[in-house]
Formats: C-alpha cells, structure tokens, sequence
C-alpha cells in the first residue's frame, strides 16, 4: 500500500522528515518496506508565450517556435507536437533543467541547447507526462491564457516532489488502508495533533424519497448511503488533487472520479459515483442472485458473476458489482450532469468470495475484505459531495442514509496490573491514557479491590481490538518497544509438563525416521473428481468455497498424497520410496467426533511405499516391494513404540488388519493393504504400492495404558528350539496359531516364527501345513526337552480344541 508523505502532512500539526517518518511508522507496526522520491520542484520550467510558429525547413513533422520565456529576448525552440500553437501559455524547460520523466534508460532527462535537424534550439514545450502530472502525451500542455511568460511553473501547481512509502500492511488493520489511519498512529506515536477533514461537512436540507434506495440482502450490506447531486460539470481535476493521485500511482480521469479515488485513500471508504440518468426508475436496490450473472465492468470486460455476488441494481438490471467495480452502463462521461454518490458497508467474506471467483482485486475490494468502518459511511459521502460541489459546480438535492444493521462500539477492559504483568514494566496511567486516547480509544478510569483499570470503548473502524491483549499491544506498539528494558535477570520458572499427546506424536516422528522412512507433508483438499474414490457424498466433506476444482474435497485419508507424491519421485528416475506422513483426516458423522457438529476428524500415521526394494546393486538386483516388506516398517515403528506385543494382525480381503483387544472386543487400529489399481490409475503411479492408515489417537490411548514392555537380564543359560508343523483349514490366519501358543505356553516361550507354509501333496485341498519354530529359556536353568515336552503337549491340545489343527507327520 503506498502512503504519500506530502498528503500525509495535512492531516498532522507537525511531521517529522520522511526518513524518520519511516521509522516511527515501522516501530508502530505499520512497516515501511521500501521509499521512493517521487515528482520535481520544476527548477528552470517557465511559463512561456509562443509568439511566432513556422514550419521547419527539413522537417515535415516540426515546427520552429519563437517563445517569450521572460527574458530580453525570445527563444527559439523546436518543437513537434502537433497542437503547438501561437498565442499560446505553455510550460518550458529551459537549458539546464532536468525534467521529472527520466530518459528511457532511466538517466536524467536534462536539457541542453540543440540542433535539431539543422535549427538551433534552446529548450522544451512540455507535454502533461513529461512534467510528471499524468500520462498524457498526445500533446504539449496548454496552460491559462492569464499567466504571465517566465512565470515560475513551480507557482502554478506547486512542488510535486515527495516522498512515497510502501507498507506492508498486515491483513488485521483495516483501519491503517487510508492516509488518515496511518496519520492517526503516527500522531499517537509523535504527540502531534491528528486533524480531521471531516469539519464543516454539507448537510443537504432534503432527503431523498424513501424507494429511492432499498437493501434486500441486508445479510450483506448493512449500510448503504446516496447523494444526489444536479448540475456539475466534468473536467479537469485541480493539480494539486492530480499530484496526489499519481504519487500513490493513480491515473487521473476526471474530477468527479478522482474525488473518489482521493476520498477511498483518505478515508479508507471506497465510493462510487453513478451516472444519474442511466439509473432505470431512478432507484438504487442492493441485492443478490440464485444464479450466475453476466454483467460488464468499467473496464469493459463481460464477466461471469457466480450466484450469490452481491450487486447493485437499478428498477431494471445491475449497475455495479458491489464492492469490487462499477458497470459500464452507469459510468461518469463527459456529458455527465447528475450523479448519485455511493458509500456503503459490504459484509468483507462476500466481497473476498466474489473478488477471489473473479480474479479481480481492486483497491475498493482491497478494502472490503479487511472490513471499513461503518461510521464513517454518512461523512464520507458528505465529504465527497462538499469537493465536487467546490470543483466540479452543482448542487446537493438531498440524502439517503439506509442503515437496516448497526455496529456498535465494543467495551474491553484493561487493567493496569496485567498491562505491566505482559510489558515487563510500570507504564503511568496517565501515559497509557493518552496512547489509548491518540488511538480514538476512549477511556473510563475505574477501581475493583484497589486494582486500577479502564472500560475502554473501541471505535468501529478497529474491528482487530476485541480483547484485553489486543488493548496492551497496542499501548506497547506506540510506547514503542525500544523503551521496554531489558530484564536484569530472568526468573526461571518450572516449564509445564508437555502433554501426553504432544510427546507420542513426537515418538511416532522419531520411531518411523529410524526405521528409514523419510516424512512428507501434503495437501488436505483432494480433486473435485475423486468424490467416489473417496467414499462419495455420504463420507466425503466439500468446501464451501474451493479455489480450484483440485482443491475441492478434504480427504478422508493420507492414500492420495503418498501416491501423488510417489508419482512425482518416479517420474524423476527414482527407483522406489518409502515414505511417511501425519495428518489429519475428515468424514462426515451424525455422531461426529471433533469440534464440528456432524464431522469426524481424527489424525493419522501413514506409511506407504511403492517401487523398488533398493537400488539394483552388483551382488543382488533390486525387486518390488510387497506387503511384507510394508508389514515389516510398521513392525519396526511399533517395536520402537513399545507396542509390538499388544497388537494383532489378521488378514482381511488381500490385506491385513492391525487389531489391539480390550474388554472382550477388538478394535481395529489400522490396515495395511495395496494401493489399488484405481488409486495408483487416478495419480499415474504404474509401479506396486502398499499402504498402511494407523489411527494415531488410538495408539496413543494404547500407549498411555502402559507398555508391557519390562527390563529382563540377559538370560545366562541357552535357548531351546522346537519345530512344529500343525495341518489346519485354509482359513486360519498364522497369527491366530501363533498368539495362541503364546497365551498357552507361559513366560518361558520367548519367540514363534514361521518358516514354512505347505500347501498340496497328502493334504486335501482346504488344508495348508505351517511350520513354526519355538523358542524356549529360562532365566534359571538349561531347559531340556523333558522341560519343553509338557508345554508343547499344551499347545497342541489348546491348538486341537480352538482351530483343529492336527500335528502333521
């Protein structure tokens, strides 16, 4: 946002120089990211007379001109604009001054004596862009005719050098998009007086009929105010309004549009002037669509407008995209004589919603989505009508003010005890009242228990101060922080415990990083055209305002990212990637399950891996990866979470099923899986891809019941080992065989793995054989078989009993 120092001045009874102007304005928060000189004072421009025009002797284009520019004798000056006339008041730039506009290679343009195409010239005739006033250069510039030649310039339009500041404004302070917002904190900063121009504002004697303006969305719009003016006339803006509009980098039009213009960056509300006599039924109706809208800006542009857009309308059709641009149709021309003002209130979401859906941010949409001030709607329109009736004629036949929604100031407390609690320091009262004061927060001193504290009134145009901190930041920001001191010492207090939940999910990070998987991070919004891949309609949230149809879903698992992001790798000759992610998930739940009625949301580990195993290598040549391999990460991340032993794993479908036991009943915690032909299709992933979706809320609850994880000795005796080879159905998951012996065997069976699966042969086609291998120790003595003999009896009688497994021969 750019703020002009010269424009800045009028509104303070004293200003410090624009470099320390600069610095105050970034201690108060307002950061001045870059400065500029803008302009000239027109050292060595005159006034000038062109007395005599004759055509150029070798230049069919040129004319050679004899102007009086003050001195004894007149100058003769070789000009090429095609209006050059005699009798003329021009601008000239004698030799030796250097004009506002630089030269193409942005050296200074600086005029020397000439000889142009054979004719001795001594000096310039100006055109309007030359002299740095505006852009046009169809001709030179043509000034009163009651001017008197060698006349400094300087005294007709004044110094138009100044300094203009670029402010990165943060999105919290609507307030400050204005030359009057930045005044008022530099006033409270400096101690100057802030002057208002809001004094001595018209009142027009009549109101307006009361159809002449009506609000039908009043969700939308809370204020609407109208002025009708007769009788003006368009023209040229005075210079000084014109020096001010293009330092900020405004192009001036016309007087009308350019009071405009002045009024939104003066006051920070935008306005709009309509042509009268366009307005159908001479009514204004502020009012919404069900359905998209063709309509055409002022910059003649047909655009769609989604439904839902604000407009304001005539008796007839749209005249102005509310808020963003006014249409075509009502535009101010050069035949204007009436127009109707428009200051309003806009509701910022619906402004930023339409601004966004239309790719166009203009500086009175800028405004809106920050929020403008809804008291200042009356007299800026009152502010605006005074200047075109001073330099544009005219009358003011009257007013209309529908304000079917008022604001009202908030009240926040401010006590003096926390104020020094949060700066570190004892600020007087009497100055904190004065910083609050200079803001136009208005202060009501008060006691309770002996504490001294202020019933503070915000004004509305701060909508960014709801609460008490808001209240202290902003004495400290203009107390400046530079005059806080540092501590003497610094009192160590005992940190809080960090909670259970924040220390897990740091464990599961640190667990999965050491079992070689590198953590990705990815988008929350899925594709518009992955609704049925993701569960459909009836699980899937959309956005209410998605910015792309790619950014339309949020997903109801981590799949998509890790297969995008897979994709991305192999289409960069990446052989294979193990990766992992935690984030949050999203379903539609009648019973819901998180902060939001009717939407369950829930955080979870992700660990997938696609391609190849490793690189191919001279000894062993890569292959793809399975689910074992993927079954083998989780192992490894749970093992490292302590929570190997209190998890089961069942097959389900081609997959597996991590299930942890409580109560009698079994809840699943997570699956690992395939990635699907459908999924790897609709990410152009072509090679295999396993998945893994963990719910980390449930490992954690898992966790925090305890690990039965206990410090044993290293056992000094060895280890017995048992092969057993059990025939059961083809149904029975190894697993359940395997934590069935565990529950069976007791303290001294240390470990069960398979080593063989057999399928075939002797066995009927319903049976399979699977091999397992039983290790035995005891902490106190050398086990035997005559120790292991009534264990393994156990087993496979308890084996027989649950799942008939017979013990093969």
């Amino acid at each position: 946002m750019k703020i002009s120092y010269n424009w800045l001045s009028q509104y303070l009874s004293e200003i410090p120089d624009p470099e320390e102007t600069a610095e105050r304005l970034t201690l108060t928060g307002l950061e001045v990211e870059e400065t500029e000189s803008t302009g000239s004072d027109f050292q060595g421009i005159v006034v000038g007379e062109v007395l005599e025009v004759q055509p150029h002797p070798d230049a069919d284009k040129l004319v050679v001109c004899h102007v009086d520019t003050g001195n004894k004798e007149p100058s003769q000056i070789v000009c090429g604009a095609p209006n050059v006339a005699a009798g003329q008041k021009v601008p000239v730039a004698t030799v030796g001054a250097v004009l506002p506009k630089p030269l193409p290679d942005g050296t200074p343009f600086k005029i020397k004596k000439a000889k142009i195409r054979g004719q001795k010239s001594f000096g310039m005739i100006c055109a309007e862009d030359e002299l740095g006033l505006s852009d046009d250069h169809t001709g030179i510039m043509v000034l009163d005719d009651r001017t008197t030649p060698g006349t400094p310039f300087a005294d007709l339009v004044g110094s138009s050098r100044d300094t203009v500041f670029e402010i990165g404004l943060t999105p919290n302070r609507p307030d400050a998009t204005c030359h009057l917002g930045v005044a008022r904190d530099l006033a409270a900063a400096t101690g100057a007086d802030l002057k208002k121009p809001l004094d001595n504002l018209p009142e027009p004697e009549a109101n307006l009929n009361d159809g002449t303006i009506r609000i039908t969305d009043t969700d939308k719009c809370h204020r609407y105010v109208g002025i009708l003016m007769r009788g003006i006339r368009i023209g040229q803006s005075p210079n000084w309004l014109k020096n001010y509009l293009v330092s900020i980098g405004l192009r001036p039009r016309n007087n009308v549009v350019d009071i405009t213009n002045y009024i939104l960056h003066e006051l920070g509300q935008p306005l709009h002037a309509f042509d009268y006599k366009n307005l159908a039924g001479g009514q204004i109706d502020v009012r919404s669509y069900d359905s998209d809208i063709t309509f055409t800006t002022l910059d003649d542009v047909e655009r769609t407008v989604p439904a839902g857009s604000l407009f304001i309308c005539d008796a007839e059709k749209p005249v102005a995209l509310a808020g963003v641009m006014g249409g075509l149709n009502s535009e101010i021309s050069e035949q204007t004589t009436d127009i109707l003002i428009e200051s309003a209130w806009f509701e910022p979401v619906g402004i930023r919603k339409t601004a966004r859906s239309l790719a166009l941010q203009t500086d009175s949409s800028y405004r809106f989505e920050r929020g403008v001030d809804p008291s200042i709607t009356r007299l800026a329109a009152l502010r605006c009508a005074g200047l075109i009736r001073e330099h544009c004629g005219g009358t003011i036949e009257g007013i209309s003010d529908v304000h079917p929604v008022k604001t009202s100031p908030l009240k926040v407390t401010l006590r003096k005890p926390r104020l020094t609690q949060i700066l570190g320091v004892e600020i007087p009262g009497e100055k904190t009242v004065s910083i609050l004061n200079k803001l136009e927060i208005l202060t009501e001193p008060s006691q309770e228990n002996g504490e001294t504290k202020w019933i503070c009134t915000v004004p509305t145009f701060r909508p960014d101060i709801t609460t008490e901190i808001d209240l202290i930041e902003e004495v400290a920001r203009i107390y400046d922080y530079n005059n806080i001191p540092d501590p003497e010492r610094i009192t160590i207090a005992n940190p809080q415990p960090v909670p259970f939940h924040e220390t897990f999910r740091e464990k599961v990070r640190n667990a999965a990083v050491a079992s070689g998987l590198k953590e990705i991070y990815t988008n929350s919004l899925l594709p518009e055209r992955l609704l049925d891949a993701a569960g459909g309609e009836h699980t899937v949230i959309p956005t209410l305002n998605p910015i792309t149809k790619d950014q339309a879903l949020l997903r109801t698992d981590l799949k998509y990212g890790f297969l995008r992001s897979a994709s991305f790798n192999f289409n960069r000759s990446v052989p294979g990637v193990r990766f992992f992610e935690i984030g949050n998930i999203f379903k539609k739940d009648k019973k819901g399950g998180s902060w939001i009625p009717g939407i369950h949301e829930s955080t979870h580990l992700h660990i997938g891996i696609a391609g190849k195993n490793h690189a191919d290598h001279w000894k062993e040549s890569a292959r793809d990866v399975d689910l074992f391999d993927l079954k083998a990460l989780v192992i490894s991340v749970l093992r490292q979470l302590g929570l190997e032993d209190r998890v089961q794993w069942k097959v389900s479908g081609q997959g597996l099923s991590l299930l942890a036991s409580s109560d009698d009943n079994q809840t699943r915690i997570g699956t690992l899986e395939s990635a699907g032909e459908d999924w790897k299709k609709l990410t152009d992933v072509e090679k295999p891809a396993f998945t893994a979706e963990l719910d980390i809320t449930l490992l954690e609850q898992l966790a925090e019941q305890g690990s039965r994880r206990i410090y044993q000795p290293v056992s000094r005796f060895p280890s017995f080992e048992y092969d057993l080879a059990l025939v059961v159905d083809k149904s029975v998951p190894a697993g359940d065989l395997e934590q069935k012996m565990y529950e069976t065997a007791g303290h001294q069976l240390r470990s069960v793995e398979v080593f063989d699966v057999f399928e075939g042969g002797s066995l009927k086609k319903h049976q399979k054989s699977v091999a397992f291998r039983l290790t035995f120790q005891d902490n106190d003595k050398t086990l035997t078989a005559k120790d292991v003999d009534p264990v393994i009896q156990q087993i496979l009688k308890k084996l027989k009993s649950d799942f008939s497994a017979e013990l093969r021969s």
